[in-house]
Formats: structure tokens, sequence, C-alpha cells
């Protein structure tokens, strides 16, 4: 049975040896010494003699199916680059800069001519992982997901739903967006920069 020690590491502190204990999980062998991976709990497993760093808080790891939700970073001919931030029914965010791709054909069920028409950068998108390798490949196929907030193309103010459009109350001014059913309930906050 594992003992667990209330002992707290950083990545590179020192866990044991090797000829104590084999690396388990979150752990990394170097010239016979044994390192943490992350910050965490140290666990021994006495029965199996590994050492284990088990994460404190770890960041979510995504995966083919999961919901995501991130910021429209830039548009190209065929595609959207999106920053992917969250992982809907997690807390915790995702590693920084990892960024996934919704191809023109996996924008909309309806034919879309041009990305620029469907997201503007800055915006907010419920997306769909479809593929993870070699590539984070993207979908907003599907009534719930799109753009869940939109921002002024002119004054970059968030902008309020009016049916299929997106309106801007400052600057009088309608958008077309690739919308979510969820525009507007879902609360995120638009990174600065």
């Amino acid at each position: 049975m594992a003992e667990t020690k209330e002992k707290i590491v950083m990545p590179g502190d020192r866990v044991g040896t090797h000829e104590e204990w084999m690396p388990g999980e979150g752990t990394y062998e170097e010239n016979g010494i044994i390192y943490s991976k992350t910050f965490g709990r140290v666990e021994y497993d006495e029965d199996e003699l590994v050492a284990h760093v088990r994460s404190i808080n770890p960041v979510t790891d995504l995966k083919e199916g999961d919901i995501v939700y991130g910021e429209i970073r830039d548009r190209r001919k065929s595609i959207a680059i999106m920053n992917i931030e969250l992982v809907e029914g997690h807390s915790r965010g995702v590693r920084m800069d990892i960024e996934g791709t919704i191809h023109i054909s996996k924008i909309s069920d309806d034919y879309t001519e041009k990305v620029k028409d469907k997201y503007l950068k800055g915006d907010i998108v419920r997306a769909k992982i479809i593929q993870m390798e070699p590539s984070i490949q993207l979908t907003t196929i599907g009534s719930d997901l799109g753009v869940v907030r939109g921002y002024c193309f002119n004054c970059r103010r968030a902008m309020e739903r009016t049916q299929d459009t997106l309106y801007c109350p400052y600057c009088d001014r309608r958008e077309t967006r690739k919308l979510s059913t969820l525009y507007g309930k879902i609360k995120m906050k638009k990174r600065n920069g």
C-alpha cells in the first residue's frame, strides 16, 4: 500500500535515489537520482518500491470530443486559429499557448464562403475537438457551438444578440457571426493584449 508523506516538491526537487525507489508517475531519473517533474505531493509505494509525485491542481489535458472555449487569435483564407483556454466541465484552464484550428468546412452546416464572415479576431468561441494529432482540429457545427461572445469590429465592445446577428449599441452597427445558442449565457473574460 502506498504511504503518503506530506512532502511537497517543485519540478527538479530530489525525491530519492534509484537504490531506494523506482521512478513512478510525475518523476524522472537522472544519474541515479529521482527528481520531481511537477509541483505536487510525494508518495512512496512501500510494496512496489516506487516513488510518485501526484500533481496538485494539475492542468486539464485535452482529448478528442472535449468541448472547449477560447479566443479567435487569427483568421486565414480557409481557417480560424483559436487559443484554447478552458475545457467545459473543468475549473482549471489548459496549458498556455494551446491552439486549435477551425477549417472553413467545419464552421457551420451552412455553406461558408469566407472565414471572416463567421469569426472576428477576439471573439470567444465554444468548439468541439474532433482531432488531436498531428494538430488540434475543432468544429463549430451544431447549434450550441460557435461564438458565445463577440466584439464589434469598429469599437471592440461586446455586442448584443438580435435574432441571428450581433448589434453594437455604441456604433449602431450590425455584424454576422456563426453564433452559438449559448451566446451571452457564458461568462468568460476577454484577455487583454
